[in-house]
């Protein structure tokens, strides 16, 4: 069973490889994805940062920086999406 499916697995990234080389040139293949990860990074982080601006103005210095605990939460967001949109979708 597991044969098949290595099989199956080796079959289509040999379809794709020869389906690239027929393309041709991959340059804007590869910067659609960089641009995207890029976004799908960035957004949340920027996010974050604005809503924790925010309620560091709306506290009025309560001792906890809104702003650095949401951003490292963005960067953590913006790691994972990088992750679910490249690895874990190229899986399934």
């Amino acid at each position: 069973m597991e044969n098949k499916k290595f099989s199956r697995d080796i079959e289509k990234s040999a379809k794709e490889l020869l389906r690239d080389r027929k393309e041709g040139s991959n340059f804007w293949r590869y910067a659609n994805l960089l641009g995207v990860g890029g976004w799908v990074f960035v957004i949340p982080v920027v996010g974050a940062a604005y809503l924790g601006r925010y309620l560091d103005g709306k506290m009025h210095g309560e001792g906890i920086s809104w702003t650095i605990t949401l951003i490292i939460l963005g960067i953590a967001m913006g790691i994972y999406n990088v992750w679910y949109l490249f690895i874990r979708k190229s899986q399934q």
